[in-house]
């Protein structure tokens, strides 16, 4: 019975990864898609559930200077919507730590720019509900992943079909 649960799975994670590779492009400005780095999983925690979405990983990098880049996208009701308050406090952000976040905005989509001393720099922005793009880079800048992400909505926003996520 596992192996025909792990051949079902591996069936639906095959075809998801083939409908859904358009949505991350091969090339973003000077960043090119490492070979093999793209992996699309479906939430499906048993075969009486329904499908609670999807996550597609996407990894870039970029030759000179060095630089690597993470895409995120993720759909559904399993990851739900990003959550953006108003405001955030200068001293702790959101949670307490060592992170600063600050609220922007990406093409008129709310977003969330995590700043941790520790961990690369993310952006989370929210595309529209259940579905959040997240960029995080040690090698890139706030102005860099809010340039990214911009090319993303916009090439969205330019080819909309009933599988890309674009509102």
């Amino acid at each position: 019975m596992r192996r025909f649960k792990f051949f079902c799975l591996a069936f639906y994670f095959f075809r998801v990864s083939a409908a859904l590779a358009f949505e991350l492009p091969d090339k973003l400005q000077d960043w090119q898609a490492v070979k093999d780095s793209f992996y699309a999983v479906s939430l499906i925690p048993d075969a009486n559930s329904k499908d609670l979405g999807k996550i597609i990983y996407k990894n870039y990098q970029h030759e000179t200077p060095r630089g690597y880049l993470e895409i995120i996208l993720t759909s559904g009701d399993g990851p739900g919507s990003l959550y953006v308050p108003e405001s955030v406090k200068e001293s702790k952000g959101v949670m307490p730590s060592d992170s600063s976040y600050e609220i922007l905005n990406v093409l008129d989509k709310k977003a969330l720019l995590e700043n941790n001393p520790y961990l690369p720099l993310v952006l989370a922005v929210a595309v529209k509900d259940n579905v959040i793009l997240n960029l995080e880079s040690p090698s890139l800048n706030k102005d860099e992943l809010i340039k990214i992400a911009e090319e993303i909505l916009f090439l969205w926003n330019s080819t909309k079909s009933d599988s890309s996520p674009a509102p």
